[in-house]
């Protein structure tokens, strides 16, 4: 059997932005349930040097939808703007995520194996082919925000478990 790049990327881009949308859902309710400001979640890191919350959200768009775009442009820069700083903000990037990677077809998705492809951020340039920048740098960048989301809430005392970082498998219906 073979596999398409889309099947690859797309379902399991839309599966796990659909888990980290639902938990922002819980994030909020727990701030809501907990009296505590929407910051302590949206801004909290695992340790001082590293991204917030909000960071992670932001590149769970950057590294699904924003590298479809940037495969469509031939480069890749990494956004330098602001995450979101509220709840709003956080569930706009799941959602154009969602909306932009329902909108891509398998015959675009296709059409991308062999194109030229590159990362760029400052002075580094790393040639890729999309197939081989969409699975070896945006996929692995993917999965890392989104797991590190995950964690920070686990830190954070929410009660959520492996199915809500998986979300809804694609099980074989009858």
């Amino acid at each position: 059997m073979t596999i398409s790049l889309y099947d690859a990327v797309i379902p399991t881009q839309l599966q796990i932005i659909a888990a980290v949308r639902a938990l922002v859902d819980k994030a909020k309710a727990h701030c809501e349930d907990e009296g505590k400001a929407a910051e302590e979640i949206i801004g909290a890191r695992l340790i001082a040097d590293m991204q917030p919350f909000s960071y992670q959200v932001k590149c769970c768009r950057e590294h699904s939808l924003g590298a479809i775009e940037a495969v469509r442009e031939g480069v890749f820069t990494p956004s330098l703007v602001a995450p979101p700083n509220d709840w709003a903000g956080l569930y706009e990037k799941l959602d154009e995520a969602k909306a932009g990677l329902e909108a891509v077809s398998e015959a675009e998705m296709a059409g991308f194996i062999g194109q030229h492809m590159e990362f760029r951020f400052k002075d580094a340039v790393m040639p890729f082919t999309a197939e081989n920048f969409l699975l070896s740098f945006a996929q692995p960048n993917f999965y890392f925000h989104a797991t590190t989301a995950y964690d920070l809430l686990r830190e954070h005392g929410l009660p959520i478990g492996k199915s809500d970082f998986m979300g809804m498998p694609r099980i074989k219906r009858a």
